[in-house]
């Protein structure tokens, strides 16, 4: 596949880098800075293709894997995808050894009372210190990339982790948790593969299973390759009755199609052992996602489809880059 054509910036890099220097004049202090600027889209244009030129800008621009290069980057990005973007990165950016941090603001920068001038510094101090992950900088905490979910459209909190505490708060300093940072345990890789045969699906009362096996039999454009299955509670859908999900599900898997089963609540984890219906999806041929965020789930599924190696299933049953409690 090319490469997309992309909307470029209308200033220079260095322009640009200039403009934002004068607005955040703090940012010359805490480190030496030079700007790439690969596109200019609304964060709800960017997909696939954009993770894996970000990727690959970490390693080309970056250094990332080599002892050249830069102490850490920084990526400016939109805050509807930018957990998204965060944890496909997290998941090609395999033994990262620097820091890689996303960060954004919910005001633009010219604006009144916006949060962007706090967001970037501390975004751009972050980039500085011990941490080889790839982290989202937000108000006041550092979280990891690959557990964040955005949780509020208008509040400067706008990012959490709910499954996993942040690796970091955001006071007078940046205070590191430390021991519970990520450390490269081989040598860099960049995995920049990625399937685009995912389909996600929110269950609720009175969901038509119909619906699914009409995507399945169609043979119409893409095969569903993984189909990742928000459900109820611990995971939980209908598994008796009219809108049954069994059989649809029992089909799915019989067909090869990796079915995922995550939760759609904040907290918790989809567990197919602990009630009747959970275990008739386990039985069905059904994985669970555990305590995944959708975003998570979502990409990781598209990164395990282009790396056959081992199958979606065990790479659900492998945590890659934190971003499940096993």
């Amino acid at each position: 596949m090319g490469e997309p054509e992309l909307r470029r910036l209308d200033l220079e890099p260095a322009v640009h880098l200039q403009r934002l220097l004068e607005r955040v004049p703090e940012l010359s202090e805490i480190a030496d800075c030079d700007l790439v600027a690969p596109w200019n889209l609304d964060s709800s244009d960017v997909g696939p293709e954009h993770w894996q030129q970000l990727a690959r800008a970490v390693v080309e621009h970056g250094g990332a894997g080599t002892a050249n290069g830069y102490s850490g980057i920084v990526v400016i990005h939109g805050t509807d995808t930018l957990a998204y973007t965060a944890s496909a990165l997290a998941f090609m950016l395999r033994n990262l050894d620097r820091p890689v941090i996303l960060t954004g603001s919910q005001r633009p920068l010219q604006a009144w009372r916006t949060d962007a001038r706090a967001n970037l510094a501390a975004a751009v101090e972050a980039a500085t210190l011990d941490l080889p992950e790839v982290a989202i900088v937000f108000g006041d905490r550092v979280l990891r990339g690959c557990r964040a979910t955005k949780v509020d459209a208008s509040d400067y909190l706008a990012f959490d982790t709910p499954n996993d505490p942040p690796i970091g708060r955001i006071g007078v300093g940046i205070d590191l948790d430390l021991p519970r940072i990520r450390r490269p345990q081989g040598k860099f890789e960049l995995a920049e593969g990625l399937g685009r045969q995912v389909l996600g699906v929110t269950v609720f009362p009175g969901f038509d299973p119909a619906l699914l096996d009409g995507v399945i039999d169609s043979g119409a454009g893409m095969r569903v390759q993984a189909l990742i299955v928000r459900a109820f509670g611990a995971g939980n859908v209908p598994i008796v009755g009219q809108w049954s999900l069994l059989p649809s599900i029992e089909r799915m898997s019989a067909r090869g199609v990796a079915v995922l089963i995550a939760t759609q609540c904040l907290r918790g984890s989809a567990q197919l052992d602990l009630y009747a219906a959970g275990r008739a999806l386990r039985d069905a041929g059904a994985i669970s996602a555990g305590d995944m965020s959708f975003e998570a789930a979502s990409t990781k599924a598209m990164w395990a489809l282009a790396h056959p190696e081992r199958s979606v299933a065990e790479w659900f049953a492998t945590d890659l880059a934190g971003e499940v409690s096993l």
